[in-house]
């Protein structure tokens, strides 16, 4: 569950429809031209039979000409890289390669927010009712709700914190129908140089 609710969240962040708010518009078209970026985040996860959040750090690459690479854990115990053809995961320090099909599920939503190219604009608001909930002078929170009966049993919402007038993305929640949240605060993006070492599955 947990791949199709995050699969619907960051399809969001690569989709720039009419009829958002513009403030989330603006910063949805401003995304496909944030440049050669590195960034760290700290995932967080909680659900209703863990007694303390689940945290752990990563960071990921993500390139102008599509190319990505993505590390969960510190040292990683979970990466996928896009080189601009293949796509690459590997789960577990000791664990081989395994060459993903892009349109593998594993991928596809990473291939939508991190692949500039994959800017798949099919129908945000026809599936979201998308609203500003809060907005500072540094910050606006915007949250997505799902409109199918279907997806309703599973995902109650999607929070963002984004950049007014910017491209900076601060905070991503996901509240599932359980109650239990899965939220991803990102650091400031820095540019990234890109070495041939960071695209390759070795």
């Amino acid at each position: 569950m947990i791949r199709l609710v995050l699969s619907l969240c960051l399809l969001t962040l690569s989709c720039a429809a009419q009829g958002l708010p513009p403030v989330f518009e603006k910063w949805t078209a401003d995304q496909k031209n944030v440049g050669d970026i590195q960034v760290s985040f700290q995932q967080t996860r909680t659900t209703p039979v863990l007694k303390e959040p689940a945290k752990s750090e990563g960071r990921f690459w993500k390139m102008q000409d599509g190319r990505f690479r993505w590390e969960l854990g510190s040292p990683p115990t979970t990466t996928l890289l896009f080189n601009g053809e293949k796509a690459f995961l590997k789960e577990g320090k000791e664990a081989a390669w395994q060459t993903l099909n892009p349109d593998d599920r594993r991928a596809r939503a990473w291939m939508r927010f991190l692949n500039g190219r994959e800017m798949d604009t099919a129908s945000l608001t026809e599936n979201f009712t998308v609203k500003v909930t809060q907005q500072e002078a540094k910050f606006a929170t915007i949250t997505l709700v799902p409109k199918p009966l279907l997806v309703k049993k599973h995902l109650k919402q999607i929070d963002l914190q984004i950049e007014p007038g910017g491209k900076r993305l601060y905070l991503l929640r996901i509240i599932q129908g359980d109650g239990s949240t899965l939220t991803m605060t990102f650091g400031e993006p820095k540019p990234a140089k890109a070495s041939q070492e960071l695209f390759t599955a070795q």
